[in-house]
């Protein structure tokens, strides 16, 4: 049996650690942490993508999980067991479910994937900070079948472990594409024919009223400020959210479900 491991001092530990808090150090390492045991199943599915396993010590003797941890062995996939305490203290909460994958991470190159894409649906994150929004929205681009999602800079990582997390297993699937400067980006919107789309508070038409069956770029702003001014200035349409009583907006991860639907709406009854 592996010897378990229970020092803070541990290498391993510390690299966990350091994949939690640092941007950086998850770029440098292309890896990010992959909590719980569904999406680790799910990354297993690719042992390409799983760089390390790491199992609780009271999961580690369960019999449910003597497949996965013997499919980790038979394709030379590393497996660490760590003391619960020491789970539970890297992150709170997850010791019952004991799985944790070091996975790699996949960030392509936008003008790559639109190649390849046929009327590509594009979901850009204009400098959205909270990784639990950003990480539904993930999960919203998986379930909308968009293209990527592309980061504008100032957005939270997407690898980041909360927002890994809140995907609920999606980062593993949707295509993740840093926003390329402004004159490849509007090369490349000009040869793909993509529409930019942004979203108002007030102001903008209906979606429901809205042609959005073709290339898309749907822009989801910051969550105080919204959209900023050059997305604002550059679109091509404007829509907004007709909202009842006295609420005045929604989180961004709902207005996205709302116009995701409806964009899915659309193309399926092409």
């Amino acid at each position: 049996m592996t010897d378990v491991i229970a020092s803070r001092k541990n290498p391993l530990v510390r690299r966990i650690r350091k994949l939690d808090s640092e941007a950086d150090f998850r770029r440098q390492e292309g890896l990010f942490l992959l909590w719980g045991a569904k999406s680790v199943e799910e990354a297993m599915a690719d042992p390409s993508r799983v760089g390390q396993l790491v199992v609780g010590e009271k999961v580690s003797r369960q019999t449910s999980l003597r497949p996965l941890l013997r499919t980790a062995r038979q394709l030379g996939v590393p497996t660490a067991i760590l003391s619960d305490s020491l789970l539970e203290e890297l992150a709170p909460g997850s010791s019952d479910q004991g799985l944790l994958a070091l996975a790699r991470a996949s960030v392509l190159p936008l003008d790559a994937l639109l190649r390849h894409a046929r009327a590509p649906l594009l979901l850009v994150a204009d400098r959205i900070r909270d990784p639990g929004n950003l990480g539904a929205l993930v999960r919203l681009a998986e379930a909308a079948k968009a293209s990527a999602l592309v980061t504008v800079r100032g957005t939270v990582d997407p690898y980041n472990t909360r927002s890994a997390r809140a995907s609920a297993g999606s980062i593993l699937r949707v295509p993740v594409c840093e926003l390329p400067a402004p004159e490849a980006w509007g090369q490349l919107r000009t040869e793909h024919r993509l529409q930019v789309v942004v979203t108002l508070a007030h102001g903008g038409t209906d979606p429901h009223r809205t042609d959005l069956r073709g290339p898309l770029a749907l822009v989801l702003g910051n969550e105080g400020e919204g959209v900023s001014p050059e997305w604002m200035d550059s679109s091509d349409l404007r829509v907004n959210i007709q909202l009842g009583g006295s609420v005045e907006s929604l989180n961004v991860a709902c207005a996205a479900a709302i116009l995701l639907y409806e964009i899915h709406r659309q193309r399926a009854a092409i």
